[in-house]
């Protein structure tokens, strides 16, 4: 290589080391951009179009495709909690769903008799709890940074949306509870924050929330009774609860209706709200915007009734005969397809 050359080398050399900086800068620049762009239409449009939809199953696997790549732009913008909030509860249901399922095959096991089986699949179970309490516990961390710890002063809320999403972020913390007791305390959800999670529910209009904000209270007081105030029966609180969100055909309320009796052993109690909410389901008209709320609430339900129907019978509820049992007077049975007995 000549002199002439070599100059000319060496300025490229020193032109690209200076502009380095501002080349990597653009990029960070177009990353933040991108990111800030595309978490603000999945907070505008794809949650609330997701809300809106009754498909909880493309509900399920839109949350799990799309929240690494959305929380991925934390590495460049600011973290987007808010929305991690409400993907993290989509992202645990998906897990929830495939527990019941294991449940379900552990059950169909114990009814014929095959204890290997049977223990495989409550092993299975145990483990997709487990990661829905994970999932469900990270939503519940979004809400403090996103907004506040709950059991501390309620937070000022400047929108319906922002009381949504808490409301969110305590389901979550709830229901990562739960599960985390159900797979035998394997997730290390702290259980503290069920009286946080009490308190933070009281900063919410019942009336206005569908009963939920008092009902997560009363699911709160039965598990845990020493939480419970003086002169307070936390199923009567439940049933009022219940009897709100019935009214305003928004149902969910009736998931943790159905979820504390039945930990209570009350089979007659899970049975009636079942078929009220079959009912109801079919009476609700409630908005397009909170019509996945309703499709999550009878999927929910529908996992009970399996459960019961399969300890009983060995096989779960047959198709669209949810708010039906196994042990109903005979003419209602004589409905059932035929089909759905055959083998």
């Amino acid at each position: 290589m000549d002199l002439n050359n070599k100059k000319i080398f060496n300025w490229k050399k020193v032109l690209f080391i200076l502009f380095l900086p501002l080349i990597l800068s653009t990029c960070s620049l177009v990353h933040k951009n991108t990111g800030d762009v595309l978490i603000g239409f999945a907070e505008d449009e794809t949650i609330p179009y997701v809300l809106a939809s009754n498909d909880l199953d493309l509900g399920c696997a839109m949350s799990k495709a799309f929240t690494p790549f959305i929380l991925s732009f934390s590495r460049v913008t600011a973290p987007p909690n808010q929305l991690a909030i409400m993907l993290y509860l989509l992202t645990g249901s998906c897990s929830e769903v495939m527990a019941w399922e294991e449940e379900l095959r552990h059950l169909r096991a114990l009814y014929s008799k095959n204890i290997l089986e049977a223990q495989d699949a409550r092993i299975t179970q145990k483990r997709f709890l487990n990661q829905a309490a994970r999932r469900q516990l990270a939503g519940y961390d979004r809400l403090i940074l996103a907004i506040a710890e709950p059991g501390r002063e309620c937070p000022v809320f400047d929108s319906d949306n922002a009381e949504l999403y808490w409301l969110i972020g305590l389901l979550n913390g709830l229901q990562a509870m739960l599960n985390d007791l159900a797979s035998e305390g394997s997730a290390n959800v702290p259980l503290d924050i069920a009286s946080k999670i009490g308190r933070g529910a009281s900063c919410l209009n019942n009336e206005h929330w569908w009963g939920l904000p008092r009902a997560i209270q009363a699911a709160i007081w039965v598990a845990i009774p020493s939480n419970k105030p003086a002169n307070v029966d936390p199923l009567k609180e439940l049933e009022h609860s219940m009897q709100i969100g019935l009214q305003q055909g928004v149902l969910i309320t009736q998931v943790l209706g159905a979820k504390i009796q039945m930990g209570l052993g009350h089979i007659d109690q899970v049975k009636a709200i079942i078929r009220r909410h079959k009912e109801a389901s079919t009476q609700a008209s409630v908005t397009s915007t909170l019509r996945l709320l309703n499709e999550f609430t009878t999927l929910q339900l529908q996992a009970i009734s399996d459960r019961l129907w399969t300890e009983a019978t060995g096989k779960r509820t047959p198709i669209a005969r949810l708010g039906t049992f196994w042990d109903d007077p005979k003419e209602a049975l004589d409905t059932i397809n035929i089909d759905d007995m055959l083998l």
